[in-house]
């Protein structure tokens, strides 16, 4: 880009400096309902077994498999909008449709009706975040992308903390007598009644993102306004000219499959190891969750924040590995330990040290690549973390659970064994992406 190009963008950024935070905060709260939405299953996965015959292994699939396929499949058709269409209409009609569809989960009387529901939440979800993201390499220099990404990715843990806290206090509040008969006047089950509270605020949302937002001017690069890279071009751009990508994104991957894992299956694991019920984990679970992946996203931001934009790809990379080795024995600990206290403090530990991965996963795309190819390699990322980590996370814990057949205990090993394998994976290639990264700037040099 040219220098006086350079100039003239920083002073835009600098002049719509609120303006553009207000973008930031506005999809930040976007990204917090659609994990409320997202993750309400967890917290209500032992009502659901009961109201509609459920095993473990269907918990995993309805959680896992059937909702990050259609998530990361949906995200691929997608992505092409996202790089030539107006970004901000896409995220207001996704918002619209997934709050729809988690509301209308209250209406299923089966598992494949609730899945086919799932389903259209996850295909809706698919668009926010290269959509956000894209946005936020437009709005700000290199050096202040990874805060403005920083505040969008606390959104998974005040999302995640939000349904653990508000679905517990809504199962507590559902089980008195007077709540339950006024529940049976309208044939609503305290499940129901969950999925319909998370699900239709999503509608005014999607309103204040339609009418308040504007869509931001792309950055012009070499290749003109106009020159829109085929898929081709994409791949070769990730797999060849950035030969870090490849570790980067696996190991992103594994980060996730441990992230879906634990979301799935941690607060369960609680209410039959310690006989909790789902409001007392809620309470418990939730807090730590919230706090620990909010430390986490801050920590990283912070740290970040000094680079110098040529420098910022590689400390970026050199934190999460970091964070990524961090992760190894709190992911093992969490799960095996016999004190409810020391559970809850490996569980928040565990979120503290994923949480920085996560803030800082999407810096190195929005950073290393051009701005027509970042919707798609943004996509191509989350197809892989999706299909692969979100599909086999929750399903595979709920898999072994089942094939062990050792109750609580047996829910516990299962969660361990994929939490620390995926734990140890993300490490190490993590590390391997630092040091191609860090090879090719000497080579450059």
């Amino acid at each position: 880009m040219p220098l006086t190009s350079n100039l003239a963008l920083n002073e835009e950024v600098s002049l719509t400096a609120p303006r553009s935070a207000y973008v930031v905060f506005v999809f930040f709260l976007c990204f917090v309902f659609s994990y409320i939405d997202r993750q309400i299953v967890s917290i209500l996965v032992q009502p659901l077994k009961l109201a509609l015959h459920l095993s473990d292994a269907q918990i995993g699939l309805l959680q896992g498999m059937a909702f990050t396929v259609c998530y990361a499949t949906a995200g691929v058709f997608v992505a092409r909008l996202v790089d030539r269409s107006n970004r901000v209409r896409l995220i207001a009609v996704c918002v619209a449709i997934w709050a729809i569809s988690t509301a209308m989960c209250a209406t299923a009387h089966s598992f494949t009706e609730l899945l086919m529901w799932r389903a259209g939440t996850a295909i809706s979800e698919a668009g926010l975040s290269p959509a956000a993201l894209s946005i936020f390499s437009d709005l700000f220099v290199p050096r202040k992308v990874s805060r403005a990404t920083s505040v969008f990715m606390l959104g998974p843990y005040i999302g995640g903390g939000v349904a653990l806290l508000g679905g517990g206090a809504l199962l507590d509040w559902t089980a008195g007598s007077g709540a339950v008969q006024a529940l049976a006047a309208f044939s609503l089950a305290p499940w129901q009644l969950a999925f319909v509270a998370v699900g239709l605020p999503g509608l005014l949302l999607a309103a204040l993102v339609a009418v308040t937002i504007r869509e931001p001017a792309r950055r012009i690069e070499a290749g003109g306004e106009e020159d829109i890279p085929n898929m081709k071009a994409v791949l070769r751009e990730i797999t060849v000219t950035h030969r870090f990508c490849i570790p980067y994104f696996l190991g992103y991957t594994a980060l996730i499959l441990l992230f879906y894992a634990y979301s799935a299956w941690f607060p369960t694991l609680l209410i039959r190891t310690f006989g909790l019920a789902a409001g007392e984990v809620g309470r418990m679970a939730g807090p730590a969750y919230m706090s620990g992946g909010v430390a986490g996203v801050v920590s990283a931001s912070m740290l970040v924040r000094r680079a110098i934009d040529a420098g910022a790809l590689e400390k970026a990379l050199r934190i999460a590995t970091f964070a990524a080795f961090a992760l190894i024995p709190v992911a093992l600990a969490a799960p095996l330990s016999k004190a409810l206290s020391a559970a809850l403090i490996a569980y928040g530990l565990c979120a503290f040290t994923a949480s920085i991965v996560m803030a800082l996963a999407p810096v190195p795309v929005q950073l290393a690549l051009p701005n027509r190819m970042r919707g798609r390699a943004i996509a191509i990322l989350v197809f892989l973390t999706n299909t692969v980590a979100g599909g086999l996370g929750p399903l595979a814990v709920g898999a072994i659970a089942d094939r062990l057949a050792l109750g609580a205990h047996g829910l516990a090993i299962a969660l361990a064994t994929v939490g620390g394998m995926a734990a140890v994976a993300s490490a190490l290639l993590y590390l391997a992406a630092t040091r191609s990264v860090k090879l090719s700037r000497l080579r450059n040099s």
